[in-house]
């Protein structure tokens, strides 16, 4: 029986451009793009924790669409 490679953060350079994904337990799980409600309820949440973060100087706001390489456990 063959077994499949677990999936790296390289593999998600390779993803198209206009393309979402994210790996979970090892495999590359592709992700649909938003529409337009919650396009809307992203940037309005975006924008008070930008205004929040120039008002108190803590955090850090992001819009969406920001990627992180994170390392965390069972990931």
């Amino acid at each position: 029986m063959a077994t499949k490679a677990e999936v790296t953060v390289e593999d998600l350079y390779h993803i198209p451009e206009d393309g979402k994904a994210e790996i979970v337990n090892g495999e590359l799980r592709l992700m649909s793009p938003t529409g337009d409600f919650p396009s809307r309820a992203k940037g309005a949440l975006f924008a008070s924790l930008r205004l929040c973060e120039e008002r108190t100087g803590n955090g850090r706001a992001y819009p969406g669409n920001a990627a992180f390489i994170v390392n965390l456990p069972n990931r």
